[in-house]
């Protein structure tokens, strides 16, 4: 069984902030929002993890500085389970009553950044399978949120260059791919008859975890599915697929698939490839902090001089970086730096194609 030093859990006197009081513009708000609309839970706790044991705070339904050390117990415990980046395991030594419980860690291969609490009572019943693979989705994209606002807060010149590594310490050009998706057959009540991935899930660590088969796609998933095939008849013409994104990282696509028995309905799940992978282009081409947020403030559409202001520096420093963006991305021009930097007309996984 793991055990956690008391000195390592600390005295629980950190920063605990009720999540009604966090303001909209941070980005948590709608991270853990959109988690939450994905999969129902009974109770929940968020701790951002800054480095700096000052930093720390919690983020709850409650204001409870005891749930903060609970929480940090379940950081620990669970950071001895992964090398590194994103996971999701079974919570460890939950209490109280709480029959189901995942612990989801926001990381890059860099840093960790916080740890999600979901707890269920019976009456929620346990996480399905389907449930925790659209978690994985979420945690992905959310880990990629916080990696990039990290990265352009720093001010340290000295991660110009850097390389996200995997344990065997080779050069990856990001933490993870994003070319997985989830695949379910329906029947047309919409339960799950046949489903499969397309790699495995080495981020889910489930142990003791009792996962149930699943029965239904998660309930926000099932109504996308449910308006795309709404007009599906008996007729041929009518089963048209369809792609709807009804949680800004998940992509669901359905076709028509007949045979013997019938009609049926595949869907393919999948996580939208980031519009703005900033993290991976500074991993890929060797671009400095301040170059990423310049960067990020010229896919905002600002200007020379707004920039300039933004960051309070010069115009012309402001150009240097441009420069130098365009000659480490071996581009001419600030539109072609951009397609290449964001692999615009590359992603056949985009929704705009319109089928599966």
């Amino acid at each position: 069984m793991l055990t956690v030093p008391q000195s390592d859990i600390g005295s629980g006197d950190h920063e605990v902030v009720p999540f009604d009081e966090v303001p909209p513009s941070d980005p948590i708000h709608s991270i853990i929002g959109t988690i939450l609309e994905l999969v129902p839970v009974s109770h929940w706790s968020f701790a951002r993890f800054k480095g700096d044991a000052d930093a720390d705070q919690l983020l709850a339904v409650g204001n409870d500085a005891e749930e903060f050390r609970k929480l940090r117990k379940q950081y620990i415990l669970q950071r001895e389970r992964t090398a590194g980046g994103p996971s999701i395991a079974a919570t460890i030594d939950s209490a109280g009553p709480y029959s189901s419980g995942l612990a989801l860690l926001f990381a890059d291969n860099r840093a960790r950044f916080g740890i999600l609490s979901m707890l269920r009572t019976d009456d929620l019943g346990p996480f399905t399978s389907s449930e925790i693979r659209a978690l994985t989705f979420a945690l992905d994209a959310a880990s990629d949120r916080l990696s990039e606002l990290r990265l352009m807060e720093s001010q340290d010149e000295r991660l110009a260059g850097f390389r996200l590594e995997d344990g065997a310490g080779e050069p990856q050009p990001s933490a993870r791919t994003d070319d997985s998706a989830a695949h379910y057959v329906l029947n047309r009540d919409l339960e799950i008859v046949l489903a499969w991935t397309a790699e495995n899930e080495r981020r889910v660590a489930l142990t003791p975890l009792q996962v149930p088969l699943q029965t239904h796609l998660p309930f926000i998933l099932q109504e996308a599915v449910r308006e795309l095939t709404a007009a599906w008849t008996d007729e041929t013409a009518s089963q048209q697929s369809g792609v709807a994104r009804p949680v800004p990282f998940l992509v669901v696509r359905t076709r028509p698939m007949s045979g013997a028995a019938g009609l049926f309905i595949g869907v393919t799940i999948e996580r939208t490839k980031p519009g703005r992978s900033l993290t991976g282009a500074a991993a890929r081409f060797s671009i400095s902090p301040r170059e990423v947020q310049v960067l990020a403030l010229l896919l905002d559409g600002l200007h020379l001089n707004e920039i300039a202001g933004r960051l309070h520096i010069t115009a012309s420093t402001v150009q240097d970086h441009i420069k130098r963006l365009l000659e480490k991305t071996q581009t001419h021009n600030r539109s072609e730096m951009t397609a290449k930097i964001l692999g615009w007309g590359h992603d056949p996984s985009e929704p705009n194609r319109g089928s599966v």
